[in-house]
Order: structure tokens, then C-alpha cells, then sequence
């Protein structure tokens, strides 16, 4: 049985990274007793395979992970299950049942939507999106190797300030199997320091449905 879980990482766990979260849900699928299937080899570990890493620092909504069981449970008990054992900091949307064929959520993942708050009043930061989109190259580096980050940027929209006041943008990034777009890559190129910023995933695209 393969149940897809919609879950958000909230500001408890903000400074929570990528292996800890996934060790965090591993805890927490053993705690609610489920019936984990396993993997093979030497050191069995429970199948879960969480769709999109999340750098440190940031929050998220509508996450996706899979999971495996061994046995077949209603769905109303699976959640309840996982609502018992769930720490501070993860908050569960959601959980469906979908085919045990189905590729790697990995796989298929094309974009990711961000939300960046800015701590502090940027005056001319519509000014330095324009600028930012205008320019046909923008090459950064990470882990030592250098790349174009203008094709990953696939839009940036303003919005309406935060309840505090604070501006905020919406962007689309693309994020698949090969290159993937960092918000806060996006704003170091826009000049402005990513410490002066929050970013917050709202969404994951991918190129099928995956219902």
C-alpha cells in the first residue's frame, strides 16, 4: 500500500534539515504504528521517500511524501494514527492511497512556488526585479561549480504586503531531476542580502497528475 501524505513544515521547524526531517518522519511513522514496509540490504530502513528537499532555514506547505505499508489500512486510520504521533512544527493536510506503479514524485517534479518576505523595506525592489528579469544571463556559483540561473526563473510576481507590512514576492522556479532554482540564490543576484529575507515554499509542480 502506497499512501501519499500533503504535509507543511512550519517555523518549529525552520532550522530543521533535509535528513532530520526525514529521520523526524521515520520516528514518527513508528510511533504511530504503522505497518512500515522496509527496505533490502544490510540496514533496512522504512520506505518514505519525501518529493523535494528543503534548504535549511526554510518553511513549506503542501509537501509531498510517500510512503510504503505492508498491509492495506482504511485511510481514516491511517491519519488518525499519524495525527497521534506528529511533533510540533509538522502539520498533516492530507493523505491519499495511490498506485504502488506509480514513478518517483522525484521524477516527476518540474517547478516549486516560493513566497519571500523581506525583514526590512527595499525601495526600490520592483525596480531590481525588472533588472533582474531583463538580464539574459545571471551565473552563480554553487559547491563550486558555475551555472546560468536566468532560464530557472520562471516568473516573479509582486503581492500585497504581509499583515506586519512586510513586501513579498511570489516566484516559480524550476526544479526537476537535473537543475533546480534557490530563492535565496535569486535574491543575492538581486543585490540584496537572503539574511534580510524569509522564504517559504508554498506549492510543487510536476508534469503529470498525481492524484
Amino acid at each position: 500500500m502506497r499512501i501519499r501524505v500533503n504535509f507543511d513544515k512550519t517555523e518549529e521547524m525552520r532550522f530543521t534539515g533535509h535528513l532530520d526531517l526525514y529521520r523526524t518522519w521515520e520516528r514518527t511513522l513508528r510511533r504511530a504504528g504503522l505497518p512500515l514496509a522496509y527496505s533490502q540490504g544490510f540496514k533496512p530502513h522504512p520506505r518514505l521517500q519525501i518529493a523535494a528537499a528543503l534548504p535549511l532555514g526554510f518553511t513549506s506547505s503542501n509537501d509531498l511524501m510517500d510512503i510504503w505499508l505492508e498491509d492495506e489500512l482504511p485511510l481514516s486510520s491511517i491519519q488518525s494514527k499519524i495525527l497521534a504521533a506528529i511533533p510540533p512544527g509538522l502539520q498533516l493536510n492530507s493523505l491519499v492511497q495511490v498506485p504502488l506503479n506509480q514513478p518517483a514524485l522525484q521524477s516527476l517534479l518540474t517547478a516549486s512556488e516560493y513566497q519571500i518576505t523581506f525583514l526590512e523595506p527595499i525601495s526600490d525592489l520592483d525596480q531590481r526585479v525588472q533588472a533582474l528579469l531583463q538580464k539574459p544571463c545571471i551565473v552563480i556559483e554553487r559547491r563550486g561549480k558555475s551555472f546560468d540561473l536566468r532560464p530557472l526563473i520562471l516568473s516573479i510576481a509582486g503581492v500585497s504586503p504581509n499583515p506586519d507590512g512586510r513586501q513579498q514576492l511570489i516566484t516559480l522556479l524550476r526544479t526537476d531531476a537535473t537543475l533546480h532554482a534557490r530563492p535565496d540564490e535569486m535574491v543575492t543576484a538581486m543585490g540584496i542580502s537572503p539574511e534580510k529575507a524569509l522564504f517559504h515554499r508554498l506549492r510543487l509542480y510536476f508534469n503529470q497528475d498525481i492524484s
